[in-house]
């Protein structure tokens, strides 16, 4: 059985190289690439490229400033680049029949030629495109362009070219958008911080694909670092004494929580998701509330919920490991900087986006089951309260224990 798998498995590898060979060799007949590690072999003159109408795109349109609060605000005039991008995204989208993750395209080499474009698409294609160089789409194009052709036509008259004659008189641009993104580069001009796809045009797609083509390895770079401090044990605290100081604290707020209600669909629900148990405090202090009116106590739909929508961030691929740790600091050792993970579940909220939560991936001076702050505006993931008993305790007095950690 061994033997005929590794037979087939080699039969279609041939017949995958065979396919890819012949493609290359008939040139034209590759109307969309595949993202694979083949990609690197590909020449530029191997590429086909497909005919891309831009006749229903608008003309250029300044960015509405009509709500700005200022009178010369209002009248500012600048065109709205981005919303030409989002248009132009939708469209291509809709033409090809595939969302648009990232297009890069380059100006052409003489007057007369097509834009040469790139469009990587969801289902790990990129297709090559010619943009005609005329109506509206030209017309942002040299919007777009208009200070890289001054700054090139700066270097023509100062000289700039005689003096450094390895540099490039005529060199192209290239526009790079996405979503969030609009850059623009110099190609192939001799400058260092040049741009050099047509050197080897495979390996320089290959190369700037967007992260979510990189999805596997993004999840497994994500997995391997918060598995580093995850702990899912939780604060081993008494019901007895969580409901004594809950019920205290109803009290002496004169709060009229909504009646309890059956949870246990909302429990399993996370669980199965979750891969962890619902924390046990939470489902004591369940058994006192439905939800309290006038408090940043959520119920346990939205504590599911919001434990959900953190987790949409935390999976998308557009967050990679760096972007997620990479403004958010961690309080002391006790916490760990990161924007948000799947271990810290969410049950008060304190407005704006921002959450007191049980933290179940404590930082490697913290215990699990701490109480830590996160959210839109959470900077440093502050350290409230020790556990979930201390933390009633503290909010008994006062709500001063919603700012804890904000004087270090």
């Amino acid at each position: 059985m061994d033997k005929a798998r590794d037979v087939k498995m080699k039969y279609w590898t041939i017949l995958t190289l065979i396919i890819l060979t012949t493609s290359c060799l008939n040139k034209m007949s590759m109307q969309r690439i595949p993202y694979t590690k083949e990609l690197k072999k590909v020449n530029y003159s191997d590429i086909h490229f497909n005919s891309i109408s831009l006749s229903q795109l608008p003309g250029p349109y300044y960015k509405d400033y009509s709500h700005h609060k200022n009178a010369t605000a209002r009248n500012y005039k600048s065109y709205d680049t981005m919303g030409f991008r989002d248009t132009l995204l939708e469209k291509l989208a809709h033409h090809l029949g595939d969302s648009v993750l990232k297009l890069f395209f380059l100006t052409p080499k003489a007057q007369g030629l097509p834009y040469k474009g790139f469009a990587y698409v969801s289902n790990k294609h990129i297709v090559p495109m010619h943009f005609e160089d005329g109506g509206n789409f030209a017309l942002w194009m040299d919007i777009i362009f208009k200070k890289q052709y001054e700054r090139l036509a700066e270097y023509k008259e100062n000289g700039q070219f005689k003096k450094q004659p390895e540099l490039n008189p005529d060199p192209q641009f290239m526009l790079i958008l996405g979503k969030g993104q609009f850059s623009q580069k110099w190609v192939n001009s001799g400058m260092l911080i040049d741009e050099r796809p047509y050197e080897n045009m495979g390996a320089y797609l290959y190369k700037n694909a967007p992260q979510q083509y990189n999805e596997v390895k993004i999840t497994k770079e994500k997995q391997r670092y918060i598995q580093k401090y995850s702990n899912t044990s939780g604060a081993d605290l008494d019901a007895g004494s969580l409901k004594k100081t809950f019920a205290e604290y109803i009290g002496q707020r004169n709060l009229k929580p909504n009646p309890p209600k059956n949870n246990q669909s909302v429990f399993k629900e996370f669980e199965s998701l979750a891969n962890y148990t619902f924390p046990k405090e939470l489902k004591v202090l369940f058994e006192l509330h439905g939800g309290i009116e006038n408090t940043g106590f959520l119920t346990a739909e939205e504590i599911v919920q919001e434990w959900k929508n953190w987790k949409i961030i935390y999976n998308d691929p557009n967050w990679m490991l760096a972007d997620l740790t990479g403004n958010n600091h961690p309080d002391g050792r006790k916490t760990i900087g990161i924007y948000t993970n799947p271990y810290w579940v969410p049950f008060y909220s304190t407005g704006g986006g921002n959450f007191i939560a049980i933290d179940y991936a404590p930082g490697s001076k913290g215990t699990s089951g701490q109480i830590i702050a996160f959210g839109e505006d959470e900077t440093r993931i502050r350290l409230i309260a020790d556990n979930m008993l201390d933390f009633l305790e503290q909010l008994k007095q006062d709500d001063e224990v919603l700012r804890n950690g904000f004087d270090k």
